[in-house]
C-alpha cells in the first residue's frame, strides 16, 4: 500500500509504517527541502497515494481528485483544517486524522520562557551586551574594601542593575485566555510561581478550571486584573480580532502581553501603539499577522517587546508526539478499530 509522507516524521515512526505495517513508504519530509511541494508536483506525487501523512502541504479538493486511490488523510498538526479541505475530503468519503495537544507541552513551556525573559529582561541584556552596550575594562574588585573579591557591573544609574531591573513572579496575576490543551499546560506549570491564574474561555466550566487553580472570570476582568496575560485559542470567527485597541486600554500599564497562539487573533497595531505609548509594559510574540515578519516592522524597534520566529512548537518531542499518534491512529483504522483523532468522524462510521 503506497504511502507518501510529506510531513516530518520519527525514525521509531517510519520504522513501524514499514516493517509492522507492511506499507510502502515514500518519505520526503519538509524539513529536508527548501519549503512546500509546488502543488502540481504535490498532486504528481500522490496520483497513486492510498495512504497520505501530510504536515505543511495543502491537501486541495484539487489535490485529492488527483489522488484517486487514496483512503486515507494524516495531518501531524493540531488543526487538519489548516492545510487540509476536510469538506472535500468528507465528499470522497476519506478519513482525516489529526494530532491533538502535539505541542501543547512544548508551547506552555515556551511560554513561562518568554514570560520570565520579559518581567527579567533576560532577552534585552543579551541583546545589549552582543551590540556592545555594556562591554567595557574590566574591573577585578567592583565593591573594595570588603574581606573578599565582589566583581559587579556597577550600581550607578546607567548600570544594568539599574536600566534592566525587572519584576518577581511571586505575588502577581496571571490571566489564561484560552484553556485548551496549551492553556492547560501553561497553568499547571504556574504552580512554583506562586502566581494566581485567571481563566477566560466560554467553552470550558468554573469546575474544570478549579483543576487547574484558575479561576473563571470574563474577558474584561481577567484584562483589568491581570499583570501578564498570555493568549491560548484557535483562529475562528469568534476569536479572529479578539484582542483590539479597547482591550489593550483596558490592560494595567505595567502588564505584559504574551501572543503564542496566532497572530489574527489580535489587532498588532493596537498592541504597537500601547507598548510605543506606556500602556503596556512589555510584551512577548512568538507570531504575527504576517510571516516572516517583515524586517522594518515596528515591533522590531521597540525594546520592550521580545520578538521569535514561531518556535513555541520547535521541539523534538512535538515530532515524536505527533508520529506516535498519528502512526497508532492509521495502524487502528487498518485493523478495522476506530482511530482515536479524526477530523471527519462521519467518514469512518461508514467505513
Amino acid at each position: 500500500m503506497k504511502t507518501v509522507v510529506t510531513g516530518n516524521l520519527s525514525q521509531s515512526a517510519l520504522s513501524r509504517l514499514r516493517d509492522d505495517l507492511g506499507l510502502d513508504v515514500e518519505y520526503r519530509p519538509i524539513e529536508e527541502r527548501e519549503g512546500r511541494l509546488p502543488e502540481d508536483e504535490f498532486r504528481a506525487l500522490v496520483e497513486d497515494a492510498e495512504i497520505l501523512i501530510v504536515g505543511y502541504e495543502g491537501v486541495s479538493e484539487r489535490v485529492i481528485d488527483a489522488a484517486s486511490d487514496l483512503r486515507l488523510v494524516a495531518s501531524t498538526r493540531g488543526g487538519p483544517d489548516a492545510n487540509v479541505d476536510i469538506e472535500a475530503a468528507t465528499e470522497q468519503d476519506i478519513p482525516v486524522l489529526y494530532a491533538p495537544g502535539r505541542n501543547a507541552v512544548s508551547v506552555g513551556d515556551f511560554t513561562w520562557g518568554e514570560i520570565i525573559c520579559a518581567m527579567r529582561n533576560i532577552a534585552h541584556a543579551h541583546h545589549l551586551l552582543r551590540t556592545g552596550t555594556y562591554t567595557g575594562t574590566p574591573q577585578a574588585d567592583a565593591a573594595s574594601g570588603g574581606e573578599r573579591e565582589d566583581v559587579t557591573w556597577g550600581m550607578g544609574r546607567e548600570s544594568p542593575y539599574v536600566q534592566l531591573k525587572g519584576q518577581e513572579l511571586a505575588g502577581k496575576t496571571v490571566g489564561i485566555v484560552g484553556l485548551g490543551a496549551v492553556g492547560r499546560e501553561v497553568a499547571k506549570r504556574a504552580s512554583g510561581f506562586e502566581v494566581d491564574l485567571l481563566g477566560y474561555d466560554p467553552y470550558i466550566d468554573a469546575d474544570t478550571m478549579g483543576e487547574y487553580d484558575t479561576e473563571k472570570v470574563e474577558l474584561d476582568v481577567l484584562l483589568e486584573r491581570s499583570d501578564v496575560v498570555t493568549v491560548h485559542v484557535p483562529v475562528t470567527e469568534s476569536t479572529r480580532g479578539l484582542l483590539g485597541p479597547d482591550e489593550f486600554e483596558a490592560m494595567k500599564e505595567s502588564a505584559y502581553f504574551i501572543n503564542n497562539a496566532r497572530g489574527a487573533i489580535i489587532d498588532q497595531d493596537a498592541l504597537v501603539e500601547q507598548l510605543r505609548s506606556g500602556g503596556l509594559r512589555g510584551a512577548a510574540l512568538d507570531v504575527y499577522d504576517m510571516e516572516p515578519i517583515p524586517e522594518d516592522h515596528p515591533l522590531l524597534e521597540l525594546d520592550n517587546v521580545i520578538t521569535t520566529p514561531h518556535l513555541g512548537g520547535a521541539t523534538e518531542e512535538v515530532i515524536e508526539r505527533h508520529s506516535e499518534m498519528v502512526v497508532d491512529d492509521i495502524e487502528a483504522y487498518l485493523d478495522g478499530r476506530e482511530p482515536s483523532h479524526v477530523a471527519n468522524e462521519e467518514t469512518v462510521s461508514k467505513e
